[in-house]
């Protein structure tokens, strides 16, 4: 196994990766097939629960975060859109200027949108104040932005980086068969992968003092697991994460059922670049090293746990 540093320097060195500020990279070379690959897999993974796919919108409104509460949860991960006036005067300054972008970075009007940090969030605005007459599962793949400071780093973690989600709205009973389900894929899917992880208790990152509570209740309750991919040095990464949200989502945007009673919820997530990482750092860099992805597939499949 290699360190994820020797990983990024080797991919580093090798021009197959590269950033344009922290957080925000490209991948060019034969990782890109790897990484497809992995897409192509987890695709077919949320398959196997549902044939609901959407394509994820690239925005999500302030609104939609706002009925989240995800401002009293997580405002230091956000991430928002702008866009230059459209005034001549002020564009004919910036054309004219020593330093254009630099003028331009200056000049940029408010964000009118957010820029997503989960594809949840959009599934559960699709469907504000309904109600829910059979369970709802859906997935969609995604571009996903949450700036973590210092924390930044290429494929481990990204300010932007690329999530496959599978949500389902339902009843209490649809969401733990839903997640329990999910938890057998996705362990079988790394087994067939010969990743070396382990599933374990999580909370989130609660930013404000009045919603750090809710930390406390996911692991008391058993909320929320992921997926650890363990690294040299007794380091783990969180490869994939299963959500149980309870009645949060339902009340908070007025999804019911239909007896009348708010709807309850759960997730399951996966960030790509991780994925890409866990194999990297198991098999190296040399693409005669790398494992058969497509065989595992094929695994899953004569397995039951994926169809195609």
């Amino acid at each position: 196994m290699l360190p994820p540093d020797d990983v990024i320097r080797r991919l580093r060195e090798a021009g197959s990766l590269w950033d344009v500020a922290p957080g925000v990279s490209g991948l060019r070379g034969p990782v890109v097939s790897v990484l497809r690959e992995i897409e192509s897999t987890l695709a077919d993974l949320a398959r196997a629960e549902t044939a609901n796919e959407w394509i994820a919108p690239a925005g999500v409104s302030f609104e939609t975060l706002e009925r989240a509460k995800y401002f009293l949860s997580f405002p230091q991960w956000l991430t928002a859109a702008s866009h230059l006036s459209g005034e001549d005067a002020a564009l004919a300054q910036i054309a004219a200027s020593a330093s254009p972008g630099a003028s331009a970075r200056s000049s940029l009007a408010p964000a009118d949108v957010a820029l997503p940090p989960a594809i949840c969030y959009n599934t559960y605005a699709a469907h504000a104040d309904s109600v829910i007459a059979s369970p709802v599962v859906m997935t969609a793949q995604g571009t996903c932005w949450r700036h973590e400071g210092g924390r930044l780093g290429a494929l481990e973690r990204g300010w932007a980086f690329t999530m496959r989600e599978i949500v389902c709205i339902g009843t209490e009973d649809d969401v733990k068969e839903f997640l329990d389900r999910s938890v057998e894929r996705v362990s079988e899917l790394e087994r067939a992968l010969g990743l070396d992880c382990e599933l374990a208790p999580a909370s989130d990152p609660f930013f404000a003092p009045t919603a750090r509570g809710r930390a406390a209740l996911q692991r008391i309750k058993g909320l929320k697991h992921e997926l650890l991919f363990r690294t040299p040095g007794e380091q783990s990464l969180a490869i994939a994460s299963f959500n149980d949200h309870e009645l949060f989502f339902g009340e908070a945007f007025g999804i019911s059922l239909a007896d009348g009673t708010p709807a309850w919820s759960g997730c399951v997530a996966f960030g790509l670049e991780r994925w890409l990482l866990a194999i990297l750092v198991t098999y190296g860099v040399d693409p005669a090293s790398w494992p058969p992805i497509r065989s595992a597939r094929r695994k899953l499949v004569h397995a039951g746990g994926v169809h195609t």
